[in-house]
């Protein structure tokens, strides 16, 4: 059964009711800058009639790169509030990835911000489009993003091209808050909301369509259910959001939630001691093994703060035996830590918003499927098949998995319908994994991506997930390296902050976890510069096996 929440499941919708339901409250906060709901839909209506009067309205195409701050989620608010499709970009892209997206795409308008860490994304953009630097304020017409018109930027940095974001705040004079509830109400579930680009680990980006109606009706559906947070969490995020996890499973889930995203590039132990003293953090959002790792630290433990796992993406904040948050302690009860692997490894996708299959936040995994991926969630269906003669395998059996339902994309950009899904409307996921007999999911590999070694199949996930939050280590891929006609595993990890790679003790600790064939013979500790990561941080699995033969081979 398809989930409907208790509101039109549209973007203005969603505006609407969080809005009248969380008011004041804060809704987002970075580095001491804060908005409330109640901002976000008065700053995002004011954009949203500046858009109108510069040509925007449904069908229109607007860009918005910025990092996870207040103009981002008011000006992705903006654009879809009026029928226009949002389209988060990485702030990682570089000038061709840039120049690519912007073309392929089709943007009309670009919201970008002026700088972020060590990015110009004004002079990134001159060097991505050719002619613009010569351009005045006014209509673009560039030959390398054909029909992008307008740059409107976030910050003090300015061009004789650009627009400031502040005149967008500023709303306008012609078009009335009349006017922009009339074209409110033209915004249908079944309109285009956004456009998310998928990695590109191993080729241009895929641009992935999602509707209004999908979007809410998931966001709400896993934010309110499948979640733990609700009003007066605060919950501390590193996550970007210009992919799936971040602006679905993170901003999104939130809107409809009422908690507060407290975000931040700097996720070391010593800065989320310091947002939970200044700014009030009581839980976390983000990857698994960052929550083991601050657990550990001892800022954390010095303070006497506790960091309990509540599922596999979201921890909270203890101190004396109580959460720090009062809606969990309500909602959980006293803090209890159960094992890792009881916990569902929330599994999914760009194609399908984020998680197709989960467990809610209360409900853990039977003690004989440990670190599996739960079930598909209300409205999903999931089917294994051969992936040779795509027949249907029985449960059990690993095939390739295939997906369909209600959170499942409206298309891929520039891509026809029958060049996307089968003739029953699965998706065909690329993942190789099991189904039992009960619905319990199992990933095992992407298609390809097994590692035989002396004979014997490997699924790296296992590995890394044994490797993660151990002994300091972040984040770990796993790959083969040829050697004398076999295969030699070995793995690259990112450690935490202050925490050095102690490859004996981890390798044997992982012999105590896991069986003697799947433990890496070599693990090399890498930075985030040198390992080879996608936009939204997955490991690149061809360039870290080209790099790991070329370190191991000089003794590295």
């Amino acid at each position: 059964m398809i989930p409907e929440p208790d509101f039109t499941p549209t973007v203005p919708g969603l505006i609407a009711r969080f809005a009248a339901r969380h008011g004041e409250a804060e809704a987002l906060v970075r580095d001491g800058r804060r908005v409330s709901f109640a901002d976000l839909d008065r700053q995002s209506a004011a954009v949203a009639r500046a858009l109108v009067e510069r040509g925007a309205g449904k069908g229109s195409r607007i860009a918005i790169l910025a990092p996870p701050s207040p103009e981002f989620v008011v000006a992705v608010l903006a654009a879809m509030r009026i029928g226009a499709v949002a389209g988060p970009l990485s702030t990682l892209y570089q000038a061709p990835e840039l120049a690519w997206v912007l073309a392929n795409a089709e943007f009309d308008q670009l919201i970008v911000a002026d700088a972020f860490l060590n990015h110009d994304y004004l002079a990134r953009l001159e060097e991505a489009l050719p002619g613009l630097a010569d351009c005045e304020d006014g209509p673009l017409h560039l030959a390398a993003a054909p029909r992008l018109r307008h740059i409107h930027v976030i910050g003090t940095g300015t061009r004789r091209w650009s627009r400031p974001f502040d005149a967008l705040l500023a709303g306008s004079e012609v078009v009335d808050e009349a006017m922009l509830r009339a074209v409110e109400a033209l915004v249908t579930p079944a309109d285009p909301a956004c456009i998310i680009h998928t990695s590109g680990s191993t080729a241009n980006p895929k641009g992935v369509i999602h509707g209004h109606g999908p979007l809410v009706r998931h966001s709400w559906q896993m934010g309110m259910g499948f979640t733990p947070f609700g009003p007066g969490d605060r919950v501390i995020v590193t996550r970007a959001m210009f992919w799936v996890a971040g602006f679905v499973a993170t901003l999104f889930y939130s809107l409809n939630n009422g908690a507060c995203l407290i975000t931040t590039s700097d996720g070391s132990p010593a800065n989320v001691r310091r947002l939970i003293e200044e700014e009030g953090g009581n839980a976390l959002a983000g990857d698994s093994g960052w929550f083991d790792v601050l657990r550990e630290a001892e800022e954390m433990k010095a303070a006497g703060l506790d960091v309990v796992r509540l599922n596999m993406d979201t921890a909270g904040i203890a101190h004396g035996g109580r959460y720090l948050s009062d809606h969990l302690a309500q909602r959980i009860g006293a803090p209890v830590h159960y094992p890792n692997a009881r916990f569902a490894r929330t599994f999914g996708m760009t194609e399908t918003l984020g998680g197709h299959s989960s467990a809610r936040f209360d409900e853990l995994l039977p003690e004989d499927r440990p670190s599996w991926q739960g079930r598909a969630v209300p409205g999903v269906e999931l089917k294994i098949v051969d992936p040779e003669t795509r027949r249907p395998l029985p449960p059990g059996e690993v095939g390739e998995l295939l997906v369909r339902g209600y959170c499942l994309m409206q298309g891929l950009n520039g891509r026809e319908r029958h060049d996307v899904f089968d003739a029953e409307g699965f998706y065909p996921t690329g993942d190789l994994c099991r189904l039992d007999a009960e619905g319990y999911l199992k990933f095992e590999a992407r298609l390809g991506e097994m590692i035989k070694v002396h004979g014997a199949n490997v699924a790296p996930l296992e590995v890394e997930l044994a490797m993660t939050g151990l002994m300091g280590i972040e984040k770990a891929g796993v790959v083969g390296v040829p050697q004398g006609g076999d295969t030699l595993l070995a793995a690259a990890v990112l450690m935490a902050p202050g925490r050095a790679l102690d490859e004996a003790a981890v390798i044997a600790e992982l012999k105590r976890r896991l069986s003697s064939f799947k433990v890496p013979k070599r693990i090399l500790a890498l930075d985030e510069a040198t390992l080879p990561a996608t936009g939204s941080g997955k490991v690149k699995k061809a360039e870290l096996t080209e790099l790991m033969i070329g370190l191991l081979n000089n003794h590295i």
